[in-house]
Order: structure tokens, then sequence, then C-alpha cells
């Protein structure tokens, strides 16, 4: 998925690209090497974190002069589908954009509202987590009573029960984690 935003900023074509490589530093990217491109996140570390600001994205920026001003143009390439955005992890990503233009435009940022959005979006994702696992546990136990009572092997009728389960509450979980 690729999104791209294009603005003018009042400041020189220098300015405009530190000010592009100071911003993407304070929110958590690194560097590649042409010229203003950064990255950050990874395909483990969204799965382990939870963290919107763990999905792996690469941003590409241009910059020319327009006049008296510079013109602006920035793409965000999210290369793979770790998991599926969720309401919080898109405001994150909005937020970072509005961020973006605020720090090009005045040189700072809000970068504690960013923060909290990314802890709620953490906490929404952990609660989801935690409530599919009782659920796993809460639909796999019964499955597996119920198909011990149709006479099949005491083994098979728990691995069925906790595929069952766990297929049904993977579906629950999806719905837990796009919920407000």
């Amino acid at each position: 998925m690729k999104f791209r935003w294009s603005g003018a900023t009042a400041c020189d074509v220098e300015t405009a690209a530190a000010r592009l490589n100071d911003y993407f530093s304070a929110v958590g990217y690194r560097t590649l090497p042409p010229d203003l491109r950064w990255a950050r996140g990874s395909l483990w570390k969204a799965l382990l974190t939870m963290s919107p600001r763990q999905l792996p994205i690469i941003v590409e920026a241009k910059v020319q002069p327009w006049g008296a001003q510079t013109l602006v143009d920035v793409t965000f390439d999210f290369p793979r589908s770790v998991r599926a955005l969720s309401e919080q992890d898109a405001d994150l990503i909005v937020a970072e954009l509005r961020g973006l233009t605020e720090y090009l435009q005045h040189g700072t940022a809000d970068f504690e509202a960013m923060l909290r959005l990314e802890r709620a979006a953490q906490r929404t994702a952990r609660r989801a987590l935690l409530n599919t696992l009782g659920l796993i546990v809460l639909m796999s136990l019964p499955l597996a009573w119920l198909f011990g009572q149709m006479q099949l092997p005491p083994l098979l009728a728990s691995m069925l029960g906790g595929l069952v389960g766990g297929a049904l509450a993977s579906y629950l979980f999806w719905r837990l984690i796009r919920r407000r």
C-alpha cells in the first residue's frame, strides 16, 4: 500500500531537507542510503510488539524549489502486509503526517500526542489479544468435550477442539482489534 502527500513550505530546499531528516529521525525512522529516504519497523517487531510504529514502512521524499517556496513530495510505502491496520494505527499515521506538515512549516510538532496514540493502539491490540486467548480456552474446552462425546479418540477430540476454538477466536480477534 502506498500513499503520497505533497505540499509547499516557506523555507528553502536545504532547510526543508534538514527538517525532513530531523522529523523522520524523531519519529523513529532510520536513514537509507540515497538522500531523503527513511525506513522503520520490521515484520517480526510489528507482530511481537503490536506497535503501529513497528509496521514496516519506507518513506521517500523529493524537494524542489518553487519561487520563494519549496515543493515537498513524500511517499509512504507499506511493503508488506504484516497485519491489518486498525483505526488507531491509521490515526497514528495521520497524526504523524499532520506533525510532518507542522514540522516543515514551523520546525515543531507534538511528538507527545503521537506517543500517546501509539500507546493507545498498543493497549487496544494487547487487550484484544488477551481476550482472544481467553476465548480460545473458553471455546476449546467445550468443543473438545463435545468431540469426545462423539466417540473420537481423546487426543483427536482435544486437537479438534483447539483448532476449531482457535480458528473462531482468531476471527474474533480481528473483530476486537478493529473496534474502537
